[in-house]
């Protein structure tokens, strides 16, 4: 592929080109929905930006609450079934999405619980297999390729997407969605086997969590986390309201968004494998602090797209050395690699859950753009790590 032709080459192995033809399918269906998903809720809830974050932050807090039980699955089911079966709740979470529209309460459970039970199965074993299959010499352009590869399989998704909407429903996406997915099962096969031993029980892990000696893991992470609900449920909410409920248009500027990040992504992920990582993480992370206030400011498509492509730089460049560090962090730790994993998932999602709790205050107080230096604040907090 030509495109990689700008970094150096790097060997990848067997598992590592597996996770990433797995990843880059689901890209298909992430592309789609990562969008038009909080969107969709908007609508079925009938137009509250209120009842979005509160099913989306129940879910991060049930979730974070039970990552250890996840964990402690992995020893005994391993980690190459526990991705499987976590992918199959998450087709169901697209099913219950389907038949939402009939009885709103009764799916929006069912589908939180499917997405949970997703997370819980899915994430820890992702990133400890993730951790294990890239090399730490190289881990910086392999992060990049798998996030490039992802973006480079999702340019047409939200344009698709906005297409579809416009001519058909939402419960065609969904039909495509749950394809995709069913699809993405395949390269999961070809993982190698493996079982890893969670060492802590559930209550040693929030000991473990709240220890004076993994506070920079915990705020790192926290601030990571409620940034990124930001960017999940409000971004998408906040471009519809602008582009006055245009699928198309929101699609269109997404689609453009998302291929001027490609080469930027490349490019950053040769540079984090040659200079310092926590510099580099500095750099980003005040870029895409000053795109987060930017964002407050926009009132036009044209503005969604620069301030867009600018800020999806400053991500970049946060999050490939971040990523890379963070994996080099816990491969570190040995035989506590699983553990630290879900200490990350439960401080991200903890994070998500006080940034949550605290729009729904502020939203109804100040007016959603209040989100936007919210997001700024946390992800300056990340160069804590």
């Amino acid at each position: 592929m030509s495109i990689f032709r700008l970094t150096a080459p790097v060997k990848l192995s067997k598992d590592f080109k597996a996770l990433c033809a797995h990843q880059c399918i689901v890209a298909l269906a992430n592309g789609m929905f990562g969008l038009f998903l909080p969107i969709f809720l908007l609508k079925e809830f009938g137009g509250s930006v209120y009842w979005v974050i509160i099913f989306y932050t129940l879910g991060h807090l049930v979730y974070g609450l039970l990552v250890p039980f996840g964990a402690m699955l992995m020893q005994r089911a391993g980690l190459k079934k526990l991705m499987i079966i976590a992918r199959c709740f998450n087709i169901l979470f697209y099913v219950c999405l389907y038949f939402l529209h009939g009885n709103p309460i009764l799916f929006a459970v069912l589908a939180n619980f499917n997405l949970i039970m997703f997370r819980l199965l899915y994430w820890v074993p992702y990133h400890v297999d993730l951790a294990k299959f890239t090399s730490g010499k190289y881990r910086g352009r392999q992060m990049a390729y798998l996030a490039a590869l992802g973006y480079l399989i999702g340019i047409g998704s939200p344009l698709l997407a906005g297409f579809l909407l416009t001519q058909s429903s939402f419960g065609a996406l969904f039909v495509i969605a749950i394809v995709i997915l069913i699809a993405s099962l395949f390269p999961l096969t070809k993982l190698s086997k493996s079982h890893v031993k969670f060492e802590f029980s559930y209550f040693q892990s929030f000991r473990e969590l709240f220890k004076k000696a993994n506070k920079r893991l915990r705020a790192t992470y926290i601030a990571d986390g409620a940034q990124g609900l930001v960017g999940v449920v409000i971004w998408p909410i906040f471009i519809y309201q602008i582009l006055q409920g245009q699928y198309l248009a929101v699609g269109a500027v997404t689609a453009l968004i998302v291929i001027g990040t490609i080469v930027c992504q490349l490019l950053v992920g040769s540079y984090t494998d040659k200079f310092s990582k926590r510099k580099l993480m500095h750099v980003g992370s005040v870029i895409y602090a000053f795109g987060w206030i930017a964002k407050t400011f926009v009132v036009t498509a044209f503005q969604i797209f620069a301030i867009g492509t600018f800020h999806s730089l400053g991500y970049i460049v946060l999050r490939t050395p971040f990523d890379a560090f963070s994996y080099e962090q816990f491969t570190d730790r040995g035989t506590y690699l699983d553990e630290y994993t879900v200490l990350r998932e439960m401080s991200v999602n903890f994070g998500r859950v006080i940034m949550g709790f605290s729009l729904i205050v502020l939203i109804y107080l100040v007016g959603i753009k209040v989100a936007f230096p919210l997001a700024a604040m946390a992800s300056l907090l990340i160069n804590v790590f």
